[in-house]
């Protein structure tokens, strides 16, 4: 039977009968500055309104452990696996997260001012706020996570906070009461991103212009003019540099949407020009 200390520390079956002997919950039973196995697995266990301030876990597993409004200040998980775990309303006031993973966990209204988050293993970044459709919430979760790397010079995970922020925010949008802004959002997203990933900006403008060379070609009046010389059209068409004495001459439809390809092209470069120099400069 464990009792905490570094020689004698506490299993999942000491965690067990000290919330059986606390009334069969954990709220208010306190676990302060004690010390866990290495390794321990608590995984799914209702753990909500524990105090475990100052406690160390090493290589823990805690995943879908449910933490809410605990008490964690200064407590130490070193490479340990909270995925899934639920820390809403939790103190992680002066917390050690040396490798914890972190991806999926729900920190709804979780104080991050004074949490060390630089070695956090986020996964893919997902929230259990956002995972569970809770998507103010997440929001406002991965706001306060995009500031707090902000703040600390971290600009590519603040990135990845602020990609999560703004999807976040689309999916809270509704097509009924508002389709104009869930639209703009569908089509920033699949442009560039948000602004956070300029290859989509490459990959945008390059299905524009094969895909309206194909069109030109099959469909346009460019007599026997071959596809090469339709893509040499739809380019010239995006980038608007002119078409030069030997360009395919098109009547009808595929000159008007020369035009229209000309403006698609101004603003896709420009767009690419501001993502870029945006993730270049942080």
């Amino acid at each position: 039977m464990g009792d905490g200390t570094h020689e004698n520390p506490l299993t999942r079956e000491d965690v067990l009968r000290l919330i059986e002997e606390n009334e069969g919950k954990a709220k208010g039973l306190d676990l302060s500055g004690k010390v866990f196995k290495e390794g321990i697995d608590l995984s799914g266990l209702n753990l909500e309104g524990i105090n475990l301030r100052n406690g160390l876990f090493v290589g823990a597993t805690l995943r879908k452990t449910n933490l809410s409004s605990s008490q964690l200040q200064g407590v130490n998980f070193i490479i340990s696996d909270l995925q899934g775990a639920n820390l809403e309303y939790s103190n992680l006031e002066d917390a050690q997260l040396l490798g914890t993973i972190l991806c999926e966990a729900d920190l709804n209204l979780v104080e991050f001012t004074y949490v060390k988050l630089a070695d956090i293993n986020w996964g893919n970044y997902v929230l259990g706020e956002e995972k569970e459709g809770n998507y103010y919430s997440a929001e406002e979760t991965y706001r306060r996570l995009k500031m707090w790397y902000t703040e600390h010079g971290i600009y590519n995970t603040a990135g990845k906070f602020f990609y999560r922020e703004v999807e976040a925010k689309r999916k809270a949008q509704s097509w009924k009461k508002e389709p104009h802004l869930k639209m703009w959002s569908w089509v920033m997203r699949m442009l560039c991103g948000y602004g956070e990933k300029p290859e989509r900006v490459v990959i945008s403008a390059a299905v524009v212009i094969f895909g309206l060379a194909a069109a030109y070609y099959f469909w346009g009046s460019f007599g026997s003019s071959s596809f090469w010389d339709t893509l040499y059209y739809s380019a010239a068409s995006f980038t608007a540099l002119g078409y030069g004495s030997w360009a395919p001459q098109p009547v009808g439809w595929a000159k008007a949407m020369g035009a229209t390809e000309a403006l698609i092209g101004v603003f896709t470069i420009a767009l690419f020009l501001v993502t870029f120099i945006r993730k270049m400069t942080r």
